[in-house]
């Protein structure tokens, strides 16, 4: 038999202890999705649809927004590019523990049930409504039946106070388009005495109001007093993406926390 050289002899027995050790060696581990991905986030339940808003710091001012589509075969994919928005005046507080007039944006995973606006309809398939002076959103915590429910008219009988209550036809370019964000939310909410009025009140200590919306100038803006503000383009897009068949719901809070939020 031919003897092959000792160089060649050596190789192909080095080739060969590779090829034996390579099933023993475990590939790869794979890179773990970030904290805001809706895979690691703890409260979104069923939804096929989640917003993610996050901050550096619970003091920031300033977020980031990410939007999420599940597909079929159950993973999660971005549904529209991050975006730069603004959070309320002192940032991020857990909601169970935001005060009215504060200057907060509540920190937690909330449904987003309907949107409303001074212009028309942009194309949402969520239930929309088109606001005139007569619509008005009071949190006036003398009158707790009417507490964070949207008023069509403000009737003679009416026991909240306007100076609780936002106009919101007068918000002509942030209310141009917005979203209703599912926080302190009443329930049982039916018309009584001319007025909408809540069977299951809302905790008049917590405030209301808040909405994803379009931020008050196209640059050089300024924090919210407690809602999410972001540019008038992107709320367009993030509200023809947002499908109430998919149960949307957008996660807030510190990028170090939003997995428990």
């Amino acid at each position: 038999m031919l003897a092959l050289p000792r160089p060649l002899t050596a190789s192909l027995l080095a080739l060969a202890l590779a090829v034996a050790l390579q099933g023993l060696v475990p590939a790869p581990a794979r890179a773990e999705p970030p904290r805001w991905h809706p895979s690691r986030l703890a409260h979104v339940g069923a939804a096929g649809q989640v917003v993610v808003v996050t901050s550096d710091a619970w003091s920031s001012r300033r977020g980031v927004l990410r939007t999420y589509g599940l597909m079929p075969d159950g993973t999660w994919r971005q549904a529209l590019d991050p975006s730069r928005v603004w959070l309320g005046w002192n940032g991020f507080v857990l909601a169970d523990r935001r005060q009215q007039n504060t200057s907060t944006t509540p920190a937690g995973s909330f449904p987003l049930p309907w949107a409303f606006g001074t212009r028309p309809d942009p194309g949402t398939a969520l239930p929309y409504r088109e606001v005139d002076p007569t619509d008005w959103w009071p949190y006036d915590p003398r009158d707790p039946a009417t507490y964070n429910v949207w008023q069509p008219r403000r009737g003679r009988a009416s026991d909240w106070r306007t100076s609780w209550a936002e106009d919101l036809s007068s918000f002509g370019r942030q209310y141009r388009h917005a979203v209703v964000v599912g926080y302190n939310l009443p329930g049982g909410v039916h018309r009584a005495g001319g007025e909408l009025v809540a069977s299951r009140t809302s905790d008049t200590r917590r405030g209301g109001g808040i909405f994803l919306h379009v931020q008050a100038r196209e640059v050089l803006d300024r924090p919210t007093a407690g809602c999410v503000a972001m540019a008038p383009r992107r709320m367009t897009a993030l509200l023809r993406w947002l499908d109430p068949a998919a149960g949307p719901m957008v996660v807030m809070g510190p990028r170090r926390v939003i997995d428990r939020m």
